[in-house]
């Protein structure tokens, strides 16, 4: 979920950025040292780490309003997982090593194909969670 989460947080940086550029607040950065580190030092933005934190809260809080949320980040997860992690890396790999068809471009299509459909298993597992939680769920009204 971070790898997801990470273009969520730059476009809300960019965002307050341009909105309060001379805040100094957004404008301060800070270097720490830290001896036991390879690079000796880490530069840190107070507003990233407030602005991150208010945002991981606040999808935290949703997530505990609704009881079908981990379903729904499920379904998610199952669209992007097989054109994102396999079939377009694949395909660059492919075309960059103009790999032409024999064992090793069979391999990869393969693969490829193994996991569009372990994509398609997860979906459906998704909707059928989704479907069944929203059957047993009643919103805004608590269970005793």
């Amino acid at each position: 979920m971070q790898v997801y989460a990470q273009s969520i947080f730059a476009t809300a940086e960019r965002w307050i950025v341009s909105r309060w550029p001379d805040t100094k607040f957004i404008s301060s950065i800070y270097t720490i040292s830290i001896q036991l580190m390879q690079r000796g030092s880490v530069t840190v933005a107070p507003y990233k780490l407030v602005l991150r934190t208010v945002i991981v809260v606040a999808t935290t809080v949703v997530a505990m309003m609704i009881p079908y949320f981990n379903a729904v980040l499920g379904l998610l997860g199952a669209f992007s997982f097989s054109p994102l992690t396999v079939y377009f890396p694949v395909s660059m790999h492919i075309a960059q090593g103009k790999i032409t068809k024999g064992a090793k471009w069979y391999l990869l299509q393969g693969l490829s194909m193994t996991c569009l459909m372990i994509s398609v298993a997860v979906g459906i597992g998704s909707v059928t969670d989704i479907v069944d939680s929203l059957k047993a769920s009643a919103p805004f009204k608590t269970v005793s």
